[in-house]
């Protein structure tokens, strides 16, 4: 029996799900990119022992200088983003260090540049509606993300022109900006095995796993937008209790105001919602 590896970011679990569930003659292993980094001997030996290995190349460049098998013959993965939901997702860096708030790495450009403005969180809140988002750019977005993520998804084989429609119809088929839902992932485990020669088995779906990591909510005036359901709705990782805008609002709030503004790094995405205040 064939052992398939694969290697990749917060989706590699669930893409190797996926696979398996599609597959009775091959054993899928998934092996996340930050493991890979703090176990490297242990990694490469699971390199080394897979028949085959998939991996986003952005992924493979980054290991190599880590020991990853340069004559080893790889799958080229796709890495997938798609911001027209949560167009207002940011991450911010303190001292070069991710900043952890209410909904783990994902902030709102928002909050945080009415923040660094010395807004206060009442006068933050207000900026949460369709004229301050059509301002900001936030709508509209859908053809543009879409036919980036099909052009680049294309660059590694599998075409998703046709699934993409499919996956909007009836809810955001993203938790965030990198976090797609599992339906997605199927999908695109099917294209990957019927590129390896084989029949993907249908009937077996696995779970979700990203479902237990931080939401960021699609905010109601962009989702109609777009055609979806959206609400003030966020949750942190590994937790299923929901909170609304005020409290993230604060929450955020919080978090600001314990760092060193001296320590922000600069951010382009800040900078252009703070022209819009």
């Amino acid at each position: 029996m064939d052992n398939w590896l694969i290697v990749s970011n917060c989706q590699t679990y669930g893409l190797a799900n996926n696979l398996q569930a599609q597959l009775s003659d091959v054993t899928v292993e998934g092996l996340d990119v930050l493991l890979f980094s703090a176990q490297p001997e242990a990694s490469i030996s699971k390199v080394e022992a897979a028949d085959k290995l998939f991996i986003p190349r952005e992924i493979r460049e980054t290991l190599l200088p880590l020991g990853l098998p340069e004559d080893k013959s790889w799958v080229d993965l796709p890495m997938f983003t798609f911001r027209a939901y949560h167009p207002d997702l940011t991450y911010l860096k303190h001292n070069d260090s991710l900043v952890d708030g209410p909904t783990n790495h994902y902030h709102s450009a928002i909050v945080y540049a009415c923040f660094k403005a010395g807004l206060d969180q009442a006068d933050t809140l207000k900026r949460f509606n369709g004229g301050f988002f059509e301002r900001c750019g936030y709508l509209g977005l859908w053809q543009s993300e879409r036919d980036r993520l099909v052009e680049e998804v294309n660059t590694t084989g599998v075409d998703i022109a046709a699934s993409i429609r499919r996956w909007g119809r009836e809810d955001a088929f993203m938790y965030s900006i990198n976090h797609p839902k599992i339906r997605v992932l199927r999908d695109i485990a099917s294209q990957l095995i019927k590129r390896q020669g084989r029949k993907p088995i249908p009937g077996i779906s696995p779970h979700d796993n990203l479902a237990s990591g931080p939401h960021f909510a699609v905010y109601p005036e962009i989702a109609e937008s777009l055609g979806v359901k959206g609400e003030y709705v966020f949750k942190n990782v590994d937790s299923y209790r929901p909170f609304g805008l005020e409290q993230f609002v604060h929450q955020s709030f919080d978090v600001y105001a314990g760092l060193d503004p001296q320590g922000m790094m600069p951010h382009q995405h800040i900078d252009h919602v703070m022209a819009q205040l």
